[in-house]
Formats: C-alpha cells, sequence, structure tokens
C-alpha cells in the first residue's frame, strides 16, 4: 500500500500532509508547507506554477515513495452550494440510522442528476411528520422524515485541471472534498454534541461554521481576508511592496494595540523605522473589522453564549493577540482549533495553518447504503 497525501491549496500557500499505513489514525509521516501563487479564490489561474508547486511538495513530502491517493479540498469559485430537501418514510416508525442513511442516498441521487459532479451532502436540519426542525431525530417516533442538506458540487475545470496534474506526477488516485468537510473531520465534529463555532482567517476570505448536536448549522464565507492587512500596511507607512509588508506583520505586527511595548521596529528591507504600537494600530482596525463580521453572523444565529466557545484557524489566526482580540470582541471563549484523530505532534496538530490538511487525512469516500432484503433482511432491519 502507498502513502495517502492531502492538499490544501490557498492563494498565498499551499500545504500537504502526508501519512502512512498505521492500523487505525493516520500516521503523519511529513507535512510541507510553501508560499505560491496560481490559485485565486479556489480556482486554477496559472497551470504552470501550481503543476510545478505540486511537483515539488510532492518529491519533497514523499521522498519516492508510491502515492495511493490524495485527497484535495475544494473551495471558493471552485465550490457550489445548494440547500436540497429529501423526505423518507420512516420503516419500523422509529428513526433509525439507516433511516437516515436512505435520506443521504437519495439526496445523492438526485443531485447527481445535475450537471457538476457532487463532492459531499450534509444535513442541516431535520423534521419529523413535517414538524418544526430537530437537531436530534433519533429513536423518536415518526411516519415520514424530512431531512434539510447542504449539497457541495464541483463548480468549472479546477477540479479536472488538478486531478489531471496530480495524475500525471505519478498519483494512484484523486479524491476531492470541500473544506468544511476537511474542518468537520479535524475538529471531531460527530464526538460534539455541544454548540460551537469555527472562525477560519484566510488571506481572501473568512469562513464562520456554526455546529451543533454534529450538524452544520451555518456557513457563511466573508469576501475580505487578511491580505487586507497588507494592503494597509503598505498604505499607511509608503511600502510599496506586499512582500514587505507581510514580513513586517508576521515578524513585528499585532492585533492588539494594547498588548505591544512602546519600541521602534524596521520595515524588511527599508532603511526605516516605525513605532510597533502604530503598526499595531493599523493592523486592529482591519482585524476588528474582519473579526466583527464574523461574530456578527454567528450573533445572527443565536451564537451568544458566554460558555460557548470560538476556535480559530486558518493562516490569519496565527498574527500575535488574535485570540486576546477576538475574545475581547465576542464576549466568548476563544482558543486555536487542535486536530483530533491524526497521529501527529502537538505543535502540529495546533497550528492554524494545517487544520485543513490534517482533517483531510481523515475523509473518506461516500458509501451508498444498501437495503437489505428478503426474510434475513426484514428481521435484521
Amino acid at each position: 500500500m502507498g502513502l495517502t497525501v492531502s492538499l490544501d491549496m490557498g492563494s498565498e500557500k499551499m500545504v500537504m500532509a502526508v501519512a502512512g499505513e498505521s492500523g487505525g489514525a493516520p500516521k503523519l509521516a511529513a507535512i510541507k508547507m510553501i508560499a505560491s501563487a496560481g490559485m485565486e479564490e479556489g480556482v486554477v489561474t496559472d497551470k504552470a506554477k501550481v503543476r510545478s508547486y505540486l511537483d515539488f511538495l510532492l518529491k519533497e513530502g514523499a521522498k519516492g515513495e508510491p502515492v495511493e491517493v490524495a485527497h484535495v479540498a475544494l473551495s471558493g469559485k471552485s465550490l457550489r452550494v445548494t440547500e436540497r430537501k429529501v423526505t423518507v418514510p420512516v420503516q419500523r416508525k422509529i428513526v433509525k440510522e439507516s433511516d437516515l442513511a436512505r435520506a443521504d442516498k437519495r439526496c445523492r441521487e438526485t443531485a447527481e442528476a445535475g450537471e457538476n459532479p457532487v463532492l459531499d451532502c450534509f444535513p442541516a436540519a431535520y423534521s419529523l411528520d413535517g414538524g418544526s426542525p430537530t437537531r436530534r431525530p433519533l429513536d423518536r417516533s415518526a411516519k415520514e422524515l424530512t431531512v434539510t442538506y447542504r449539497v457541495y458540487t464541483a463548480s468549472g475545470n479546477s477540479r479536472q485541471e488538478l486531478e489531471k496534474m496530480l495524475l500525471d506526477l505519478g498519483v494512484g488516485q484523486v479524491r476531492f472534498f470541500p473544506a468544511v468537510r476537511a474542518f468537520m473531520e479535524g475538529v471531531g465534529v460527530r464526538n460534539r454534541k455541544e454548540r460551537f463555532a469555527l472562525v477560519d482567517l484566510g488571506a481572501s476570505h473568512t469562513g464562520v461554521l456554526l455546529f451543533a448536536d454534529s450538524l452544520l448549522e451555518k456557513e457563511a464565507i466573508l469576501p475580505l481576508g487578511t491580505e487586507t492587512v497588507d494592503t494597509d500596511i503598505c498604505a499607511a507607512f509608503k511600502i510599496e511592496e506586499l512582500r514587505q509588508a507581510r514580513k513586517l506583520k508576521q515578524d513585528e505586527g499585532s492585533a492588539l494595540r494594547s498588548a505591544c511595548r512602546n519600541e521602534k521596529v524596521e520595515i524588511p528591507g527599508l532603511r526605516k523605522q516605525i513605532e510597533k504600537r502604530d503598526l499595531a494600530k493599523v493592523i486592529q482596525c482591519r482585524m476588528e473589522e474582519l473579526l466583527e463580521g464574523a461574530i456578527f453572523q454567528l450573533q445572527q444565529a443565536g451564537f451568544t453564549d458566554p460558555e460557548a466557545e470560538i476556535l480559530l484557524t486558518g493562516g490569519g489566526s496565527r498574527l500575535a493577540d488574535t485570540l486576546l482580540l477576538a475574545e475581547k470582541l465576542s464576549g466568548q471563549r476563544c482558543r486555536y482549533a487542535k486536530a483530533r484523530g491524526v497521529q501527529a505532534a502537538d505543535d502540529v496538530l495546533s497550528a492554524p495553518s494545517c487544520l485543513i490538511a490534517l482533517g483531510l487525512l481523515l475523509c473518506k469516500p461516500y458509501e451508498p447504503f444498501e437495503e437489505q432484503t428478503g426474510w434475513f433482511g426484514r428481521l435484521f432491519r
């Protein structure tokens, strides 16, 4: 058996995780991250550049070992999300796992009749006999079960282009999943009953996910990301190159001005110094805007409990004091998301930039539910 690799391909970076066979939870063999170009909002804009990055990551991560399968996250404009309702009869008048599985199968069958390939379907709400929505239908009596799904389909040509690149580079099989599936697997949504939120601070967007009782209750993608901080720094301190502003932000920046000491810092590549608190003031203004947008989305869904938890992830959340600012604005507990279910060092599991790649290692292809027939099937159904 060969290796399994996973790919998180963002606008500014690519992350590849490599796992070998372990007989249980995936065992991380390597994780590689590089700055990248050629992808914008999930769409391939420069095939040559993307292929060269993939080639580099495969050579560095797999070290010549055969790669059996690659799991790739799709997001942004490479995805189309729709809502679909499916109603199925409850076979034994008490809702069981088999009823949920039949609803899943019917949802996929009807969705696959469309033009674009179906990547995944997530239940967002259940209702019994046309009544009010419920998050816990199992073992309740009903004649009919209605499930509201969020259906994710591939959009555009990026999926085919990425698949061809990876197959040409020697990967045995390529599977695609929406990024939200990687988040759900990474933080172990199935094992968490409490209501909690995940905020993904990406370069070009801010993702907001709300979970409750293993369900994806809300998903919102806000069109601003932390790359706007870099442009703000350029404008404020008359820096011409974004890479200089980005390095200044990463090396000396803070999301909270009050947490900074009064000292001067040097702009990379320029013989110019600025006050660290002035830098933090510029950064804080934009980070407040991004976080307040995410928090507003959560408050709209009634997520206001001060004991409820907000998990931060994404490369933008690595900025110093982002957790403190998020707690100050939300009044709720905030911490970095930590990947579960993968055998790896603790610092890797807690790294905000690695969550999607690690979660992808846990993703599995959909297996359709097979209805048992005959007297044997009826007896044990």
